[in-house]
């Protein structure tokens, strides 16, 4: 049977790969990191930026307990606050440690950082995801619980079959809907190897450890919390469920190569055209195949006003290029609420099926 590697195109030109994964029309050759394939223009110099990325964080990993600890030393901090400030800096030398453990070997080690390397932001920004996919369980698994509910609402019990995930950040919900909802084969796409290479470790059945920490920790003790990540249904192979890391606007595959897309939290944040993506989107599926959407509509202030879309717009547009808008629900849903520190948001979440017709 045919596989997804076998739908995939050059991210250069759009020209079909060989097994090798190599161009014949443009030369490019595309490695993998693991079991991750880079899909990306210029891989070898994407990496490059990534070990670049790396050994900036373990600097920072450096600089940043260093400096906590030397405001622990000023005169006139109480007991409490430098017992705080040195549980900190020991919690910031953990996270990274926890991150380059299983990043390091992935990208081949860090490189020295240029002045304009900035820290990742999978690294950063969003590591909660990789605790709120994989570590909050417990008890605490309400979000990715309510998420999968969601989408199995919507799509009303239909098997996804060969499914891509764009965007697909720490990859659980992608994980969940493939063994829970009919996929046969899974692609998630990323462009942060800081959560695709985490994930992935996760996926295909490492236990991972991932020191959770907060400045706004509301105890002392602790400033921070050891997380054990582990996939709850046991591993995934490279055959069911491939990584892939590639420009989520620009989807690697050949048309019609898919029966369902799925875009968790994505529409409103990655795409500087919503219409286009669309137009893509609706290509990749196969006639009948559907859209799924999950997600808040909350946009970057570099977008103009004008594309800050709300539901019924979201849905003129995909009717627009021929998708046929199905079920769909509004709800606020919790967002990020850490079991640890008891912290959160509440996002109204669209989740939504549109069929192409």
């Amino acid at each position: 049977m045919e596989g997804i590697s076998d739908r995939v195109v050059c991210a250069q030109c759009r020209a079909a790969l060989d097994t090798s994964f190599h161009c014949a029309a443009c030369g490019q050759v595309y490695p993998c990191l693991s079991s991750i394939r880079v899909l990306l223009p210029n891989p070898v110099a994407h990496r490059e930026h990534w070990q670049r990325q790396l050994g900036f964080l373990v600097r920072q990993g450096d600089e940043t307990p260093r400096a906590l600890r030397q405001q622990a030393a000023q005169p006139g901090i109480g007991d409490a606050t430098r017992t705080r400030l040195h549980a900190l800096a020991n919690a910031v030398a953990a996270q990274v440690a926890d991150v380059s453990l299983v990043l390091g070997p992935l990208l081949g080690g860090p490189l020295p950082p240029t002045e304009s390397t900035r820290l990742p932001r999978g690294a950063m920004d969003y590591i909660t995801c990789l605790f709120r996919d994989w570590a909050w369980a417990s008890g605490h698994d309400e979000e990715n619980v309510r998420s999968l509910d969601a989408v199995r609402r919507v799509s009303e019990g239909r098997a996804l079959g060969r499914t891509l995930v764009l965007g697909a950040g720490g990859c659980r919900l992608a994980y969940d809907l493939h063994l829970q909802c009919g996929g046969t084969q899974t692609a998630v796409l990323d462009v942060d190897p800081y959560l695709l290479g985490i994930a992935e470790a996760v996926v295909r059945g490492a236990s991972v450890r991932l020191t959770e920490s907060s400045v706004n920790a509301p105890e002392i003790e602790p400033v921070s919390c050891p997380w054990v990540l582990t996939a709850p249904s046991g591993p995934l192979g490279a055959d069911a469920f491939q990584f892939f890391l590639a420009n989520g606007t620009e989807p690697p595959f050949s048309e019609g190569s898919f029966d369902t897309v799925v875009t968790p939290w994505f529409i409103d944040q990655v795409p500087a055209d919503l219409g286009g993506l669309m137009r893509k989107l609706h290509a990749l599926l196969v006639p009948g195949g559907r859209w799924l959407n999950h997600g808040p509509l909350i946009y970057g202030s570099e977008l103009p006003v004008a594309h800050w879309y709300t539901r019924e717009e979201v849905f003129e547009l995909a009717r627009a290029v021929g998708f046929r808008v199905g079920a769909w629900e509004q709800t606020p849903l919790p967002h990020f609420a850490s079991p640890w520190t008891g912290r959160g948001l509440i996002e109204n979440v669209l989740t939504f099926e549109a069929t192409r017709v």
